[in-house]
């Protein structure tokens, strides 16, 4: 489908904050799971924003609704300032609702919506379930757009719950251009080989890992181009699922996963 102002997509990003995302985050020095993942989220809402604009003299297009959501004990949305309590923004609205700019040693400029947190279990199932009720309302009023797209970033299990029924339940819906899309990039907290965009189980030992593969939607044909040209070895049923994801995997999955 087209992204434009009248089929507008729609992203939503599930983030883990658990008590774990304190650990160290495989070729990030010196950074935590939780740091290395508030850092790479907030460049791709600026991402985002940049891809929305058109001329200097006017703000980004509406092309793009974005969700974004913590959990650890429990799940909230993490947008704060102006978007206080927001579940879903147009991309002008998140452009303006930055809570702060951070530069760093080398001048350069990153907008920040959020800041890392590591605290708590793993309500993976509560995030889930807050994002089905989002992408519900978002597709009964953008029947002619594609489908929306959850990412779910985490580094372990739910602990509250099988978040396997609630997914096939997100991704039962859709628009009238197919399903609902939920990607699941899971962060590798020791030294292991990365899966990525497996099109079996058959490399999964861990019985969670393999749920994690269940939930996880095929990835379309223009993501699976990008994904091959990145350098992935991907098959015509490739799922949109990494595992044991180091800081380079877990980059990679998210531009394949925001691709339109």
């Amino acid at each position: 489908m087209q992204v434009n102002r009248k089929t507008p997509g729609c992203f939503v990003f599930l983030l883990d904050q658990s008590a774990s995302m304190s650990q160290p985050m495989l070729g990030a020095e010196k950074k935590t799971k939780a740091q290395a993942l508030a850092d790479i989220v907030n460049e791709l809402l600026q991402s985002i924003v940049m891809r929305s604009f058109k001329s200097r003299n006017e703000p980004p297009r509406h092309y793009f609704d974005i969700g974004l959501i913590g959990y650890g004990t429990g799940a909230r949305p993490l947008f704060s300032g102006a978007l206080a309590g927001r579940l879903l923004a147009s991309v002008a609205e998140v452009a303006a609702g930055k809570i702060r700019v951070d530069r760093d040693a080398d001048g350069h400029v990153q907008p920040i919506w959020f800041d890392p947190v590591a605290s708590g279990v793993t309500h993976m199932c509560a995030a889930l379930d807050l994002a089905g009720k989002i992408v519900e309302g978002w597709t009964n009023s953008h029947p002619e757009s594609g489908p929306p797209i959850i990412v779910n970033i985490t580094d372990g299990y739910a602990t509250d719950g099988d978040p396997v029924p609630v997914s096939r339940r997100i991704t039962s819906g859709g628009t009238n251009h197919g399903s609902t899309l939920l990607f699941n990039i899971a962060l590798s907290s020791s030294e292991a080989t990365t899966v990525a965009y497996p099109s079996t189980d058959h490399a999964l030992t861990d019985e969670r890992a393999k749920a994690l593969f269940q939930m996880s939607s095929p990835l379309p044909p223009l993501m699976r181009q990008y994904a091959a040209e990145l350098g992935a070895d991907v098959q015509d049923n490739a799922r949109g699922f990494v595992y044991n994801a180091d800081l380079e995997a877990m980059i990679q999955a998210i531009d394949v996963g925001t691709r339109t």
